[in-house]
């Protein structure tokens, strides 16, 4: 179990840097665009460009923390099922 748990994790993680890579490249081709058409010229500090930047590294870690969750419970979830379903049931419903 800990091979196969292992396997799924490291396909998790391939997943996410791909995605992460795309999200980066986003992230930074719409920042520059809203620092050039959404920003007020008499405001010294990019609010709006930063907010959108802060919203889209939190989203990254949202993204990067549910999987690891996702991951860690399916695991635990598999493994107690197969002992006693009722106890698998809790597990999978506690990790979310």
């Amino acid at each position: 179990m800990k091979h196969i748990s292992h396997l799924i994790a490291d396909g998790a993680n391939s997943f996410l840097k791909q995605e992460y890579i795309l999200l980066s490249a986003f992230l930074l081709a719409f920042a520059v665009l809203l620092a050039f058409t959404a920003e007020p010229n008499d405001v010294k500090f990019p609010y709006t460009t930063t907010a959108f930047i802060i919203g889209g590294l939190t989203s990254i870690l949202s993204g990067y923390l549910g999987m690891k969750i996702a991951v860690y419970t399916n695991v635990r979830t598999t493994k107690e099922s197969a002992e006693n379903i009722h106890n698998g049931f809790v597990v999978a419903y506690r990790g979310g």
